[in-house]
């Protein structure tokens, strides 16, 4: 659970940072480096392009069922 947290720590900061300027080059590639890994997270073991959709799905399942947790991730870096 702690390197979710983490993966999804690092995600929201650039989401938040997102919001109000534009990412550099390398800033986008690595918010994309930890999009891609936390849907790898939720994708367990899937392979393909099935594991992105899939662990897309999972992770926003994850997010709906725990929103209070989400909150304040993504308090801790506004």
């Amino acid at each position: 659970m702690t390197d979710l947290l983490r993966l999804l720590s690092l995600f929201y900061a650039c989401d938040v940072a997102a919001e109000t300027e534009f990412p550099t080059p390398t800033e986008w590639a690595r918010c994309m480096a930890h999009y891609h890994a936390v849907k790898a997270h939720f994708a367990d073991g899937l392979s393909g392009p099935q594991a992105q959709i899939e662990g897309y799905r999972r992770w926003k399942a994850w997010e709906d069922a725990n929103p209070a947790l989400v909150a304040e991730l993504r308090s801790r870096v506004r």
